[in-house]
């Protein structure tokens, strides 16, 4: 197996790690990830051209079991198998999430959203592997905030509980094919990593750095895209360099008409 985490990311963008192993089951997790550094669904994350110089564990882990109207999903499992599951058990509440291209265990960590929902709303509680040790934590223990938990950098989410309600299938089919037709009218079709910054209170980033002119701004083989400007495309052989530099575009952007600029996107490796 490559050692080039490119193939790991939804950007396709990334140097080589030390190693790489894949993981599928919870115990797999359990014992490699205090040793490597954990990768999802690889959405939201650059890395850097010259790779990360250590050892990078990928989550396949796919186990999901229902319980009444709970739902308890490994953390490798993808939010989209995830939503099609709950279709097919006639269980409602995590809808807006079937287009999200992320992990359950990514989705924790950064408590993602879209169309009004967020992980945080439906969530009951995750295990997570810190120092060593499985902990079981509540919503409120997990101190979700916007795009944030308090999850710390060396804990790895394992699985995650969500409490759900009942609905007629059809009608939980028909709420997702809504929500996913939405997102393909506003968000590109491509390599992207999501959107590169957070939406401060009230703001969209995406309509502000439309108006400041930066939609199809070019990097390298990196564009700014022409259908939602807080997202950058890899149109084919962009590179990380190529991406920061229209991060640093969008940054300056921002900052002269007084918006904070805060990263959604993670980076590993040197930047």
């Amino acid at each position: 197996m490559s050692n080039g985490l490119s193939a790991w990311t939804t950007i396709g963008i990334g140097g080589n790690a030390r190693s790489v192993t894949v993981v599928r089951s919870r115990g797999e997790l359990e014992d490699t990830a205090p040793r490597g550094l954990v990768i999802g669904g690889g959405s939201d994350i650059l890395v850097s051209d010259d790779g990360y110089d250590g050892d990078v564990i990928i989550n396949r882990t796919s186990g999901i079991v229902r319980q009444c109207n709970t739902v308890i999903a490994d953390s490798g499992v993808r939010l989209p198998v995830l939503c099609k599951y709950l279709a097919e058990c006639g269980l409602s509440g995590l809808e807006w999430a079937c287009g999200i291209p992320g992990t359950v265990g990514g989705a924790a960590v950064m408590n993602a959203g879209a169309f009004g929902g967020s992980i945080s709303d439906r969530l009951v509680y995750a295990d997570v592997l810190r120092n060593g040790r499985t902990v079981r934590m509540t919503n409120a223990e997990l101190g979700f905030g916007y795009r944030c938990s308090g999850l710390l950098s060396d804990d790895t989410v394992l699985c995650a509980a969500f409490e759900l309600f009942p609905d007629i299938p059809r009608n939980i089919v028909r709420r997702c094919a809504d929500h996913n037709a939405l997102r393909r009218r506003k968000q590109p079709i491509g390599k992207t990593a999501g959107s590169v910054f957070k939406n401060p209170p009230g703001v969209s980033v995406g309509r502000v750095l439309d108006e400041a002119g930066l939609k199809g701004a070019r990097a390298g083989g990196a564009v700014i895209s022409d259908v939602h400007a807080n997202v950058i495309v890899n149109t084919g052989g962009a590179t990380a360099k190529d991406v920061c530099t229209l991060i640093a575009k969008m940054k300056s952007a921002l900052a002269e008409r007084n918006i904070p600029a805060h990263e959604e996107i993670i980076y590993i490796g040197d930047f």
